[in-house]
């Protein structure tokens, strides 16, 4: 688990970068910009997907496979994606892009699944535990696709909501407010702004 003073480090680097490239403005020319601040970003994500794991670890057997599973899904997933947004950095093409963003889809999804999974645990002590940490989890994926968002072209912003299994809005209750800001810089909107605009895209 990342914790400390190295966690703290670690996310300051990281949205001091997401930050500079968000005053910049973002277009969809910028792709491999945006590869670049998610590339800096997943380090985050792969510390909150290491919590999860170590949160479902002290649930019950049932529920601690479910959300044992996701969160080892989202590691795999964070590995490739490092792979992918590396690769893209340094030679863009059109397969490695669509690569990315099918990993990115695949990830939001996983979480997606994961923190309804959370929030349905019976206990209420586990799933207040599972709860915070899915939502974390599951709000830095939001975060991820919605700095690469901004670099889709409308077929494949459309693609990705048809791929959705879950609707934002839905997820979003769960978020800490300072999550749902996070996710509303990423997309570059309030959140009351964000959430609309995802419904109406099918997201």
């Amino acid at each position: 688990m990342v914790c400390g003073r190295a966690w703290v480090a670690l996310v300051s680097l990281a949205w001091a970068l997401v930050l500079a490239w968000a005053s910049a403005g973002c277009s969809s020319a910028d792709a491999v910009k945006a590869a670049g601040v998610v590339h800096a970003y997943l380090p985050v994500v792969s510390g909150l997907a290491q919590d999860a794991m170590a949160i479902a670890e002290g649930l019950d057997p049932a529920n601690a496979q479910l959300i044992g599973q996701v969160s080892v899904r989202v590691q795999g997933d964070l590995t490739e994606m490092e792979s992918l947004s590396d690769a893209y950095m340094a030679t863009p093409t059109a397969d490695t892009w669509t690569r990315l963003l099918a990993v990115v889809d695949r990830m939001v999804n996983d979480a997606d699944q994961g923190l309804m999974a959370a929030l349905a645990i019976k206990n209420p002590q586990s799933q207040m535990e599972a709860k915070v940490a899915l939502s974390a989890l599951d709000a830095a994926i939001h975060v991820v696709d919605g700095y690469l968002a901004a670099a889709r072209t409308p077929m494949q912003a459309k693609a990705a909501a048809a791929s959705r299994t879950m609707k934002v809005k839905a997820v979003s209750r769960a978020w800490s407010e300072a999550d749902k800001d996070r996710v509303a810089m990423a997309l570059g909107e309030r959140v009351d702004v964000m959430v609309e605009a995802a419904s109406e895209a099918g997201y």
